[in-house]
């Protein structure tokens, strides 16, 4: 395929839970007022963690998307997803039905998964045995169900993928849906990264990295990543949903474009597990490879 046959690629729909708001009105609001959302963990009890404080979602309801019984077996993350997604289809006012179908995918990434639910099964199994353990733990935990399920709760018969690439799986999730919208394999393309880690287990390991801040008594002023005196990053959770489209698609429905994307570069550093490579190799492209998935 020729660069002349490439489809345009807009931005259509968006959807957005955040430790800042559950919509994306509130999300904005949030950011415009400068508000922080990192405080105390109290999602468990964190008194024996060196790290005490993340970007907790407050006061998410799933059932507002979904009913009971489908939210009792989701992940939080997976729910995330289901309601971001939702929010995103709304906002572009996108309808998704027998016509159509086929045409709309889906790649939402994830760094972790449903890391809860395997600790509340290991649990489970330490205490009770292996035959107390849940049928759903499986379905529930893998970190492609965020996609697969939103796939079903909207029922998009397109590509559907999961990029788990760790802090870089939400970004690789919407440069690859942009190549599938660009390249014809689909007309639209529901994509982003939704996480939902702040656990024991995953505040544990990352402190045992050191990676955490530990400026518990100072929460909104902890992640300053560019600062001199930074001590590490706040782990947080939420969910952020793009809806691309075909821009010839868009107009023919008079969509709201909110802009139009570009290009995608993807590289690697080939260095080390968790330190970037000095002087941004990485970002620079050596082998011009961001170049060319750009073009």
């Amino acid at each position: 395929m020729t660069n002349l046959e490439r489809k345009r690629v807009v931005i259509t729909g968006l959807g957005a839970i955040t430790p800042l708001g559950n919509t994306l009105a509130e999300y904005w609001d949030g950011l415009l007022a400068g508000r922080s959302g990192i405080g105390p963990i109290t999602r468990f009890d964190a008194s024996q963690h060196v790290c005490r404080i993340a970007g907790e979602v407050k006061g998410f309801d799933p059932e507002a998307y979904m009913d009971r019984k489908d939210a009792k077996r989701m992940d939080r993350f997976a729910q995330f997803a289901v309601a971001a997604s939702k929010q995103a289809i709304a906002d572009a006012q996108f309808v998704i039905d027998d016509h159509n179908a086929g045409d709309v995918g889906i790649i939402i990434g994830t760094g972790i998964g449903g890391l809860k639910v395997l600790e509340d099964q290991q649990e489970i199994y330490l205490n009770r045995g292996p035959d107390r353990c849940s049928p759903f733990m499986i379905p529930m935990m893998i970190a492609n169900m965020a996609a697969g399920l939103t796939a079903i709760h909207l029922g998009a018969k397109g590509p559907n993928s999961c990029s788990v690439t760790a802090c870089a799986a939400g970004s690789n999730a919407i440069g690859d849906a942009f190549r599938f919208v660009q390249r014809g394999y689909a007309k639209a393309m529901i994509c982003g990264g939704t996480e939902a880690a702040v656990t024991p287990l995953s505040v544990a390991g990352f402190a045992a990295a050191r990676a955490l801040s530990t400026r518990n008594d100072q929460p909104q002023q902890a992640s300053r990543p560019f600062d001199r005196d930074r001590d590490g990053f706040v782990l947080g959770e939420g969910v952020g949903i793009l809806l691309l489209e075909e821009l010839d698609h868009a107009l023919a429905r008079g969509a709201k474009i909110y802009a139009e994307m570009l290009g995608y570069g993807l590289t690697c550093d080939a260095f080390h597990m968790t330190s970037p490579s000095p002087g941004g190799v990485g970002a620079r492209g050596p082998w011009n490879y961001a170049s060319k998935m750009a073009t």
